[in-house]
């Protein structure tokens, strides 16, 4: 099977670590008693989120005797309990009422979807193992644990929390309601921003970027409030950049703290203005660069190049050299157990435990119904991610977009359903932020995820509508863009690239999510064509409108300037043959508020006092991000407040 990078992370179904070939259940036989399938093996396909999902199914004449799932584009480790745990479901039962896992439904459904096709082919009857239900299992027992410090989630920040407090010397529980780690994190873009002079050395300064920095110089300071004192930090280094005639790229915290409080003051559709907290936002720019070079110490690679990732601002984006978000739940979890952290798998927390105004454990339930008593003596850490896809809790909070239809797909894992907030709110915390939720633009129309399309750095994408035409500045932030977006007609438009700005794929070869690109152009998430007019013709845009605007956006590239939308940072020119089309259409990426914190990671109460014993991170918190989140600060705040939390819990009296 591919992508079984995950396989030590994974608890399956009922079945877990029992392989699906080697498992015979207790077969069917038709009302007479004769044969219910013709013996032999059958393939078949199901949709899954990147495309087929191959599945070859061996019957006996009475019964379902192995299942193998073959070529997919399923993300690693994400699809893994489904791709593995649903198999193995069906075959222990010879049913198909399995149900799908959770955070991995798509890949689920494809697997019941191949599988109803080959019984199908087998002569069975789809029907009756739709209605046969498995046997029960029975309801486990009651799991009481006392550890110093328990970790709700177990995506990046609560990894990060784990690693972080058993380093610190504490004995450390963590669950995860999913059947598998990683949470957003496996699924995102995987990029993290962080002010780094030794890289920085390696990427020249361009106009626009000089340009930028001197349009600062212009900024009133008395403008920014509380970020005043920043400002003028960061025009004083301005100046002494300019004046040393450096060529280098220029970065600072101060900078990264500018971008930050830029990208995220808004203003609501009730007129009320947000933005960063200080405090909050001087922690995460001071902290990432601390956060890469923490986890370079376990064993993630970085990339040596600095990119600007979709409505980050300024190049100071780093990748490391893993697949989209893997690299970090491989390491943090592999050093997670190192450190004896205790991982416990489909374990869905419900409600904090106070005592006396502290809190001091959580209850839980495993996925056989089993109730769950953790203590904590030091502290509980809440890392449950937002609330991206909870429809209702959108359409209740929103206070920014018009509308927020609870159609609409999201980025996000399935589980990202605000638990952790609710259960804050309960236990006395005070929520800020709660009406910002960020769109991610360029997201698959579908399924509204990040992946499965062709594009590079923020500076080389080009966005095109329906009609070949611009319609934004593609460097701006990620909510200018949604909104350009979404005045598009069907709310669609296309990422166009060349071969160099597309990352010069070759045939065979993957994109940075780890999807087959000829998979994606054999599906239509990616259009591939020799001429500008071939894309034209296969995209049905107005015959010679693609060309007229790439050879426009080119000339705009040449004398640096983007008369139309302002654009100011540019890629090279799009010329080189093949050139690539991706749909996109907004989906809903990250909710902005949450839980209240301060500098380390305490949870407040409406007075703004700590709650004894109570820490979050990630983005289950508000106040860092405010109305809108640059690109690749996510990773950058969930590592920098993950570790924050788990050493605060750690150190808890």
């Amino acid at each position: 099977m591919k992508n079984n990078a995950f396989r030590g992370l994974i608890v399956g179904l009922a079945c877990v670590g029992i392989a699906a070939a080697a498992l015979v259940g207790c077969g069917t036989t038709d009302s007479a008693g004769t044969a219910a399938y013709t013996p032999g093996t059958y393939t078949a396909v199901g949709q899954g989120n990147f495309g087929d999902v191959e599945v070859s199914v061996t019957f006996s004449a009475t019964k379902i005797v192995s299942i193998t799932v073959g070529e997919h584009g399923e993300t690693p480790g994400l699809s893994d309990p489904a791709l593995e745990g649903i198999p193995a479901a069906i075959v222990k039962g010879q049913t198909l009422a399995v149900d799908t896992v959770s955070g991995a439904t798509h890949s689920s459904e494809a697997v019941l979807s191949a599988v109803a096709d080959c019984v199908k082919q087998a002569g069975g009857d789809v029907e009756a193992l739709k209605a046969k239900k498995g046997a029960k299992a029975a309801k486990g027992a009651r799991i009481e644990k006392s550890a110093d410090v328990v970790i709700v989630g177990g995506g990046g920040a609560g990894l990060a929390a784990a690693v972080s407090a058993a380093q610190s010397g504490a004995k450390v529980v963590l669950i995860e309601k999913a059947a598998a780690l990683g949470g957003n994190t496996i699924r995102s873009g995987g990029v993290q921003n962080a002010v780094d002079p030794a890289r920085q050395k390696a990427v020249k300064m361009t106009a626009p970027l000089i340009g930028d920095l001197k349009s600062i110089l212009d900024a009133k300071e008395a403008d920014f409030g509380e970020f005043a004192p920043v400002v003028a930090t960061l025009k004083g280094q301005i100046r002494d950049y300019l004046a040393s005639g450096s060529d280098v790229l220029f970065d600072s915290v101060e900078l990264h703290m500018y971008h930050s409080y830029i990208g995220g003051k808004r203003v609501d559709l009730k007129g009320q203005e947000i933005h960063g907290e200080l405090a909050l936002v001087r922690t995460l720019a001071e902290g990432s660069p601390k956060a890469i070079e923490w986890l370079e110490s376990l064993g993630l690679k970085f990339n040596d190049g600095i990119g600007t990732v979709l409505g980050a601002l300024w190049p100071r984006t780093h990748s490391n050299t893993k697949p989209v978000g893997t690299g970090y739940v491989t390491v943090l979890s592999e050093t997670a157990a190192k450190l004896g952290v205790e991982i416990m798998l489909e374990t869905k927390a419900e409600e904090l435990l106070v005592e006396k105004g502290r809190v001091v454990g959580v209850k839980a339930t495993k996925a056989d119904g089993a109730p769950v008593v953790l203590r904590a003596s030091k502290g509980v850490v809440m890392a449950t991610g937002g609330f991206g896809a909870n429809p209702e809790m959108r359409a209740k909070y929103n206070t920014y977009w018009p509308s927020m239809p609870l159609s609409m797909p999201t980025t996000n894992t399935a589980d990202a359903t605000g638990d952790g907030i609710v259960m804050g709110e309960k236990a006395g915390a005070k929520l800020v932020g709660m009406g910002f939720i960020q769109l991610m633009p360029s997201s698959h129309p579908v399924s509204g995820a990040l992946s499965g399309g062709l594009w590079g750095s923020a500076e080389t994408q080009v966005f095109v509508n329906k009609q070949g035409k611009r319609f934004v500045n593609e460097y701006a932030e990620r909510d200018v863009l949604a909104s350009a977006a979404l005045k598009q007609t069907d709310g669609i438009f296309y990422i166009i690239c060349d071969q160099d700005s597309a990352g010069n794929p070759q045939p065979g070869s993957k994109n940075g999510w780890g999807d087959d690109v000829d998979t994606l152009i054999r599906n239509h998430d990616v259009y591939k064509a020799d001429t500008l007019a071939g894309l034209e013709e296969q995209l049905g845009m107005p015959a010679g409108s693609l060309q007229a605007e790439i050879a426009k956006y080119n000339g705009y590239i040449a004398s640096g300037t983007d008369p139309d939308f302002g654009k100011r940072n540019f890629g090279a020119p799009l010329v080189k043959p093949p050139f690539y089309a991706t749909i996109r259409s907004p989906s809903v990426h990250h909710t902005m508020g949450g839980l209240a914190i301060d500098a380390s990671a305490r949870v407040l109460d409406a007075s703004g006092k700590a709650i004894p014993g109570f820490y979050a991170a990630g983005e289950v918190t508000g106040g860092i991000h405010a109305g809108n989140r640059l690109g690749g600060n996510a990773i950058a705040d969930i590592m920098v407040f993950g570790r924050i939390a788990g050493a605060s819990a750690a150190s808890s009296k």
